[in-house]
């Protein structure tokens, strides 16, 4: 018995170390983020397909519905194109280049299924629903490509990101402008914004409810924070701090804070107070959500905003070469191999 001691001692320090380092991991990407065990829904509803919002009065100029792909990494994600963009793969002229939004969902769209699962009542109101719904700003749909990957390991890897995002800008098809790349995500996406901040490949980034703090040394484009005072999941300190020790500690970035006095619970988390902010940062109108108005929203400017941000040109060469090593042996235009539907 005495003998086996050390043995048992061992396992039982090294099972402790791990559990630590596993917390310490979750902590970086989301601290204190109910885990997704813990996140139950108080109903089942199927989005609103109806344009009470007044977004998207247009639909016939939205792009076809979004297409889903999956990269050689297994990452699955939807792909919008705007109709212009459609039109112009038909054109032998010179074609114009175009933005690219990366949307990070949250922890209650999390899985390994379709990406189109992530199409669901939970995120009303974000990119990837309103887009499918034909319910989007103009300044979204008529402007960008917009990409909508889906986990099941959280965004707590720069370079997982960093390689997704690096695909897309240097497909050929999808002729990405890669001065205009821009990086936005909810609650568990939203941590995923300051962990991709590090990867250097976005002109701005727009981080909603965010379930974690930045990590100032990481951030070198501009920034808009947005968060619901009244938010129960996540409170509204972590993005008060992160607003805080960027403005501390990088006086050379810009950085927007918008703190909304009330914002919903997300449709289907009836229990969860405050913490769908994204139905007014994305939208046109301010939402009215179980026949409650919701002041604010900033769908129009957002876009606007991110489209006023580019890289320098050195940064993109940058780029170019870094895709260059990460694409070998095939040159970086052939990324779209490894990108199929």
């Amino acid at each position: 018995m005495g003998r086996a001691f050390p043995s048992a001692w061992f396992a039982g320090t090294l099972a402790a170390v791990c559990t630590l380092a596993i917390l310490s991991l979750l902590s970086y990407s989301y601290p204190n983020f109910p885990m997704m065990t813990e996140l139950k829904r108080d109903s089942r509803v199927e989005p609103n397909m109806t344009d009470s919002s007044g977004n998207g009065h247009d639909r016939g100029q939205h792009g076809e519905q979004a297409e889903e792909y999956e990269c050689h990494s297994g990452l699955k994600y939807l792909l919008y194109k705007p109709k212009s963009h459609t039109l112009d793969d038909n054109d032998n002229d010179e074609k114009k280049s175009w933005p690219l939004l990366i949307f990070l969902h949250g922890a209650g769209e999390s899985g390994s299924g379709a990406a189109s699962e992530i199409v669901s009542e939970g995120i009303i109101g974000c990119p990837p629903v309103e887009l499918h719904y034909k319910r989007a700003v103009p300044e979204l749909y008529q402007n960008f490509v917009v990409a909508s990957p889906r986990t099941d390991i959280g965004w707590g890897r720069s370079d997982r990101i960093k390689e997704f995002a690096l695909r897309l800008i240097f497909n050929e098809t999808l002729r990405i402008d890669p001065k205009r790349v821009y990086l936005s995500g909810v609650s568990m996406g939203g941590a995923g914004v300051w962990v991709g901040a590090k990867t250097g490949v976005f002109a701005a980034l727009a981080p909603v409810c965010a379930a974690g703090v930045a990590r100032p040394k990481h951030i070198n484009a501009p920034v808009w924070v947005f968060h619901g005072e009244n938010d129960m999941v996540v409170p509204v300190g972590y993005s008060d701090r992160s607003v805080e020790i960027i403005k501390d500690s990088r006086k050379n970035i810009e950085i927007k804070y918008t703190r909304y006095k009330e914002s919903p619970a997300p449709i289907g988390w009836d229990r969860y107070d405050g913490h769908a902010s994204w139905m007014q940062v994305y939208s046109g109108e301010d939402p009215v959500v179980r026949g409650k108005t919701f002041k604010g929203h900033n769908g129009a400017e957002l876009f606007k905003w991110m489209l006023s941000h580019s890289l320098p040109e050195e940064q993109v060469s940058a780029m170019q070469k870094f895709a260059s090593k990460l694409f070998s042996p095939r040159p970086a235009n052939s990324a779209d191999d490894d990108c199929k539907r």
